[in-house]
């Protein structure tokens, strides 16, 4: 299996907006004008650093056969693909979001990325492990 980059999931970001401008106009018309530009105001701050972030390689998430590697900032982290229980596959309005359980029972979920499903199912395949969650069914043995 050669190297997936899973992608930015543009849905989520897509909530995220629409979530910041509904509680903008809900704080607005309530007249806390103050908490209405301070919550519009950091979640575009998030959003806009996150996307600086992933367009300068500081964040990122791979799939390769040694397993998952992810990086936030400059602290850079490894799911080695024999600590892998399960992958599960989350899907958000359209978008495959991945869900990784470590043999520890540890949860590491990858909302802000994409993945494409027929990966997803190779990399279960490649660590023997489970595959759990919209596309479970459809898992070729």
């Amino acid at each position: 299996m050669k190297t997936v980059n899973l992608r930015i999931n543009w849905y989520v970001y897509s909530i995220q907006i629409l979530l910041t401008a509904l509680f903008f106009t809900i704080f607005s018309s309530l007249g806390m004008s103050q908490l209405a530009y301070l919550i519009m105001g950091v979640s575009a701050l998030y959003i806009f650093i996150s996307l600086l972030l992933i367009q300068q390689k500081h964040r990122y998430v791979h799939i390769d056969r040694a397993g998952f590697s992810y990086k936030c900032l400059s602290k850079t982290c490894y799911l080695h693909s024999d600590e892998i229980a399960a992958i599960k596959v989350i899907k958000i309005l359209g978008a495959n979001t991945v869900s990784v359980e470590l043999k520890s029972k540890k949860q590491v979920l990858f909302l802000f990325w994409s993945v494409d499903i027929e990966d997803v199912q190779k990399a279960a395949k490649l660590f023997d492990c489970a595959l759990i969650g919209e596309v479970a069914l459809q898992v070729k043995a």
